[in-house]
């Protein structure tokens, strides 16, 4: 895996820095907060300091535009102060968290740092600094670069290397250049009005490549970042004044759950949510006791958000992105199921180190997400769900999330997929997968599943999981389901 250069630009195609943002500040009003790190307040001019101290210490191990720096570092406030001041230099940076070394090993073998924990060191790196105390205190005793200087970004500069949601069973990692990571920022901007008297809670930490585009959208536009290692989101909500905040549905799904009754909705409250569809139900729950405002997009780490969804599986295309639904010669299609292609200033320019992929899902400018839906015009789009995701069943295709949030409603569990195993003979069978903590319900349970499913679906086999595979987003990854099904089966 080798790192594109950094390549040529004119003035006029420079994509702006966000530490150029945040020195802004830091002239313009230094008092005001910038981050909120568990009850610490950090104002502008604090902040940008501190970037300037690690910008120097960087600057100090050689490093130059074009290197790359894998980042493991739990601590959010510092994790961010690194990403930036790498940012400033015109390194990429990669985030991820420790239990992920097996995804990103490749990543450690040819980035020029690694940034890690104590304990936690790759056994292959050019270079690793371990966070420990005598590391930190010769960083922030130092003296800061000030004014930061900071390295002109092009278009097609690396700012961050970004690693997919894993949704086929297989992680793939990609660049965010300067013109893709802009791309992120102007759109947040556009969807959610931040300012600078917004307030964004963080809920996750910076390796979901998300989260870091909306607390630097945050910051650009000098508004204030928070966040609580306490697990009372709902506390954190009150007691920060939170105008905005990004989840994902699961994460919602257990703080409504979890809500004290006599709970007061903030009058200003817009949550954001990522990575999977939000159900007519919790949306309804959502707007009854916490948020004032819910925005649902549909899009992808390869091309940023695509369209803003409704309650009814529709979406509106968002402006300056092109959607296509096209047949299986590439043809478009309207008022018919096909597959989705999406062309962007935000569709990245292919995997790294993958060119199988490459090939199977970027094509003549275009980018094929794996969706099916239905197009009534150019700009309104009806997701049917994923193409992997769709069950065939005796030649009839099903969509399976409405079934599964009918289940897991009507039959009182804690979480449901539907799948289909082959047997011995190749014939296909339908599975449900469900999580119960109440084990004896389980015969029960198996005499309700078939009238509340078609009856092309057949006998429907049940299986009990402690949990179902998923990614971090919330994504089942069926693959794995399946792969943990049949090894069930032949033990």
């Amino acid at each position: 895996m080798e790192l594109p250069k950094p390549e040529a630009f004119s003035p006029q195609e420079a994509v702006p820095s966000t530490v150029a943002y945040i020195g802004y500040h830091a002239a313009q009003r230094p008092n005001d907060l910038a981050v909120i790190a568990n009850g610490r307040e950090i104002s502008y001019s604090i902040f940008y300091r501190d970037i300037g101290k690690m910008v120097a210490t960087l600057r100090g191990f050689g490093f130059v535009p074009g290197n790359s720096a894998a980042i493991e570092i739990p601590q959010r406030y510092l994790h961010l102060v690194v990403v930036l001041a790498c940012e400033a230099l015109g390194i990429a940076s990669l985030s991820y968290e420790h239990g992920e070394e097996n995804i990103v090993e490749e990543a450690h073998a040819i980035v020029d740092l690694v940034v890690c924990m104590p304990g936690n060191e790759p056994s292959v790196a050019k270079r690793v600094q371990v966070v420990d105390q005598p590391w930190l205190d010769a960083v922030f005793d130092r003296e800061a670069e000030h004014p930061i200087k900071v390295a002109p970004i092009g278009p097609n500069t690396p700012l961050r290397i970004v690693k997919s949601s894993g949704t086929t069973g297989s992680y793939k990692m990609m660049i965010h250049t300067g013109r893709v990571h802009q791309h992120w920022i102007e759109q947040f901007r556009f969807r959610t009005g931040l300012n600078r008297h917004s307030r964004y809670l963080l809920t996750a930490n910076f390796v979901v490549q998300a989260f870091h585009a909306h607390v630097v959208t945050c910051l650009r536009m000098g508004g204030t970042c928070i966040y609580d290692d306490q697990p009372d989101i709902a506390e954190s909500l009150v007691t920060y004044e939170i105008t905005h905040a990004t989840f994902f549905p699961f994460i919602l799904v257990n703080l409504l759950d979890a809500l004290p009754k006599d709970y007061v909705k903030a009058e200003d409250l817009t949550i954001v949510t990522i990575g999977a569809p939000v159900s007519g139900e919790l949306r309804r729950r959502l707007m009854l006791r916490l948020a004032n405002d819910l925005m649902e997009a549909y899009g992808t780490n390869e091309v940023c958000a695509i369209c803003t969804m409704d309650g009814n599986g529709q979406g509106r295309v968002l402006p300056d992105v092109q959607v296509e639904v096209v047949d299986e010669n590439h043809r478009p299609v309207l008022k018919e199921p096909g597959m989705v292609r999406v062309m962007s200033a935000g569709v990245v320019s292919g995997y790294i180190n993958n060119p199988q992929a490459t090939r199977e899902m970027f094509r003549d400018g275009w980018f094929y997400p794996g969706d099916v839906a239905v197009m009534e015009d150019s700009r309104t789009v009806e997701l049917i769900g994923r193409d992997d995701d769709l069950l065939n069943i005796r030649g009839v295709k099903f969509q399976t999330r409405a079934f599964e949030e009918m289940l897991i409603q009507d039959l009182a569990v804690d979480d449901a997929c539907l799948t289909i195993i082959e047997d011995g003979q190749g014939i296909s069978q339908v599975w449900l997968a469900i999580v119960l903590q109440e084990r004896d319900r389980f015969n029960e349970l198996q005499q309700k599943v078939a009238p509340l499913l078609p009856p092309l679906f057949g006998k429907i086999q049940l299986a009990m999981f402690a949990e179902i595979p998923r990614t971090t987003t919330g994504k089942v990854q069926r693959n794995k389901l399946n792969l943990q099904l049949k090894q069930a089966l032949s033990s």
